[in-house]
């Protein structure tokens, strides 16, 4: 059983395919990175599903789908 979440992208660099997604863990933004970007064309405030995962004390989006309307 997965645990999707589903946010806003916060901040997110075009260029760098990465970014922070409108989402806390313990009061720390989780991390969109460019490997879970893929190929998406996300733009700021593209709301998202995802799945968090833990890697060094810090919070990463994983799974990362465009949320349908």
């Amino acid at each position: 059983m997965t645990d999707v979440k589903v946010a806003k992208v916060k901040l997110y660099n075009a260029q760098l395919k990465a970014g922070f997604l409108d989402y806390e863990v313990d009061e720390d933004d989780v991390i969109l990175p460019a490997e879970a970007v893929g190929d998406l064309d996300l733009k700021n405030g593209a709301e998202v599903e995802f799945e968090v995962t833990q890697r060094d004390g810090r919070n990463y989006a994983s799974n990362v789908k465009l949320k349908k309307s």
